[in-house]
C-alpha cells in the first residue's frame, strides 16, 4: 500500500514540517541521487525525498541496498551546504532508529559506522553523502533504509552478500504502520540536527 504522506504532519523545526515535508516518487532508482541534485539542494533544503519503490538503493562503499516495494522505508533528507555534517550526525540518526525500535519493545544496536542490527541481522542502514565542491562546503544528504514489513533475505537476493537481513515483520510476526515509524524517526533526527546546527 502506498505511503499516506498527506496524513502526516511532522512536528519538526529544521526539517520541513507540514504538508510540504515530502518529495514523493512512486518509483525511483535512488532517493539519494535526487536529494544530492543541485536543483533540490538549492530549492528544497530540509525536505525529504521518499519513495515506495527504490530500485537501485545505495549503501556504504557503493554496496546495494535492497528493499521490498510498498513494504519498507527508503528516504533521504536534503541537508544543503550551510553546515558540514559528519559522523556525529550518522551516530545520532542511528540513535533515532534505535530509540524508535525500543518504542516497539525491540532492542537493536549500532554496528559502526552506520548500520542497525537486531540479533545479528541487519534491519537498517544510514548513509551521509557529500556532493563535493572545491571552494565551498559540500552539498549533503542523509539517507535511511529500514526494513519494516518485508520478508527479504539479502543473502538469497545477492549471493555476494555476507550480511543477513531482517525486518520488523520477521522479528515479531506483526505488520507495522510505516507512516508512524517514519514520523518517529524523522522527528528524532530533527532534534539531533538542531543540536548539531545550534552548538
Amino acid at each position: 500500500m502506498q505511503l499516506k504522506l498527506k496524513d502526516i504532519y511532522l512536528n519538526t523545526n529544521w526539517i520541513k514540517s507540514g504538508s510540504s515535508s515530502f518529495i514523493y516518487y512512486d518509483e525511483v532508482e535512488s532517493t539519494l541521487d535526487i536529494a544530492l541534485d543541485k536543483k533540490y539542494q538549492s530549492n528544497s533544503l530540509g525536505k525529504i525525498v521518499i519513495t515506495d519503490n527504490q530500485t537501485a538503493g545505495k549503501g556504504t562503499y557503493n554496496k546495494s541496498w535492497f528493499s521490498e516495494p510498498y513494504k519498507d522505508l527508503t528516504f533521504s533528507i536534503i541537508l544543503g551546504n550551510q553546515h558540514n555534517f559528519d559522523q556525529s550526525l550518522v551516530d545520532e540518526a542511528c540513535k533515532a532508529v534505535l530509540h524508535t525500535l525500543k518504542k516497539f519493545q525491540i532492542i537493536g544496536y549500532q554496528k559502526k559506522p552506520n548500520d542497525i542490527y537486531i540479533n545479528g541481522e541487519k534491519i537498517a542502514g544510514i548513509l551521509l553523502s557529500n556532493l563535493g565542491s572545491i571552494n565551498t562546503k559540500p552539498y549533503q544528504a542523509l539517507s535511511i533504509g529500514m526494513n519494516i514489513n518485508s520478508n527479504l533475505e539479502l543473502d538469497k537476493i545477492d549471493s555476494s552478500s555476507k550480511v543477513k537481513s531482517t525486518s520488523l515483520l520477521r522479528q515479531t510476526g506483526d505488520e507495522y504502520n510505516r507512516e508512524d515509524i517514519l514520523c518517529k524517526i524523522i522527528e528524532s533526527i530533527d532534534k539531533a540536527i538542531q543540536k548539531l546546527v545550534y552548538l
